[in-house]
């Protein structure tokens, strides 16, 4: 079986749904194959990073039976420091 993991955010544009799942393990099976399942595709799909096993992985990388999958929207910004901050 695959762990896969997912945030609220994408849980509600995936298939599924939720944001913990269990995918049955098929051999040849790679992260992007994740990706696919959960309905993602084009921009949307190549947009989501994918962690296996706690490490950023392409979506081509193979998985094994028992690997957790993540699936990540990537984050950037945030507010500016504040005048006389250190």
């Amino acid at each position: 079986m695959i762990d896969v993991r997912m945030s609220d955010i994408l849980a509600e544009r995936a298939v599924s749904g939720e944001m913990r799942l269990r995918l049955p393990y098929e051999a040849g099976m790679s992260a992007g194959d994740v990706v696919r399942r959960e309905g993602f595709r084009g921009e949307e799909a190549q947009a989501i990073l994918t962690m296996v096993n706690g490490e950023q992985r392409p979506h081509g990388h193979p998985l094994a039976d028992g690997d957790t999958v993540e699936l990540v929207i990537p984050m950037v910004g945030g507010a500016a420091p504040r005048a006389g901050a250190r």
